[in-house]
């Protein structure tokens, strides 16, 4: 046992060696040459910078005794990162249930080519998201994943601008083929 554990270790120790000793060498300047440039694409978020107030409604097939439920949020969306990502925070109010705070993010992803997303709220949900913006109709398309105290969720929607400083949007949340909850509704920019 002794034996194999020592020729583990010495086995370790020179593939590391032979690994390190591959490794190119560069000048500090040849390596920040390598930094990628920003992607023009992100260029398209600025149309989420600024402060939003939304209003909606949500319908949630097992709430039985209500068709819709009327939803109000606001959310401030900044540049960060030397403008390569932008984060927002938000609280959105449903009826009948606690506000929810939420924190989120935005960058492109060059190589994929999409915009992709975080977020987590303050009810235990964090999800991962992607986006593609389709120019010809000035909407975003999104789908997501998300994890919560209620389970894996998926989510699909869409944002739809009518104007610099109005939106509508839609989206679906489903766990499994179930349909859990259908939103949409409106935002504003708000000077």
């Amino acid at each position: 046992m002794y034996r194999r554990k020592r020729a583990c270790t010495i086995l370790a120790v020179c593939a590391g060696t032979l690994v390190a000793g591959c490794m190119p060498q560069m000048t500090l300047e040849e390596m920040q040459a390598q930094r990628p440039r920003r992607p023009a694409e992100l260029d398209r978020l600025d149309a989420f910078v600024g402060k939003w107030q939304y209003e909606g409604q949500a319908r949630m097939p097992m709430i039985k005794d209500r068709e819709s439920l009327r939803t109000a949020g606001t959310g401030e969306y900044r540049w960060d990162g030397d403008r390569w990502f932008v984060v927002g925070r938000g609280v959105m109010s449903m009826e009948g249930f606690d506000d929810m705070q939420s924190l989120e993010t935005w960058t492109y992803d060059a190589k994929a080519g999409k915009f992709r997303s975080t977020w987590t709220g303050s009810q235990g949900m964090i999800g991962i998201g992607e986006g593609r913006y389709d120019a010809k109709t000035d909407t975003w398309h999104i789908k997501a994943t998300s994890y919560s105290p209620w389970g894996r969720s998926t989510m699909k929607g869409w944002m739809k601008f009518s104007g610099a400083d109005t939106m509508e949007w839609w989206w679906a949340e489903y766990q499994g083929l179930m349909k859990t909850m259908e939103m949409s509704g409106t935002g504003k920019r708000v000077k």
